[in-house]
């Protein structure tokens, strides 16, 4: 007795297989694209010192600064958080630097992509400025 075999099983199979395939790249094309929140970094160590006010009073400054880095705004940093101080930013990437003081509402610079360090120093806007601890950190910018 002669065995039956069947030729179309191993085609159906292929054909089921790109239907499978094909869907499946169907619905990975329809997701939708994630992107990246906006990071907010605090400056590990706080600037520490003492600034004369405008009314000439002394006062003691304690400040953490924050930075804020938008993958979709490569090369920008805003610079968070008022205080009597200067931030002196450097690009360690491309050797770039600047300062910046910040204030309430964040103050954007280009400092390019790569990683940054930064010192803060106690202004004296008004007189005397005295840093007793310098403030620090590293970011890293898209």
């Amino acid at each position: 007795m002669r065995r039956r075999t069947s030729h179309a099983l191993p085609g159906r199979r292929m054909s089921i297989t790109a239907v499978l395939v094909g869907l499946g790249a169907l619905f990975l094309s329809a997701a939708p694209v994630a992107s990246a929140a906006p990071a907010d970094t605090a400056l590990p160590v706080p600037v520490v010192g003492i600034t004369t006010l405008p009314t000439g009073l002394p006062s003691l400054v304690y400040t953490q600064v924050t930075v804020r880095t938008d993958p979709e705004r490569r090369g920008i940093t805003e610079f968070v958080g008022y205080c009597f101080c200067t931030v002196h930013w450097r690009n360690m990437s491309t050797g770039v630097g600047g300062t910046v003081v910040p204030a309430v509402k964040p103050t954007p610079v280009v400092t390019g992509s790569g990683t940054l360090v930064a010192a803060m120093t106690v202004d004296g806007r008004s007189g005397v400025a005295v840093t007793a601890l310098p403030g620090a950190g590293t970011w890293n910018v898209p």
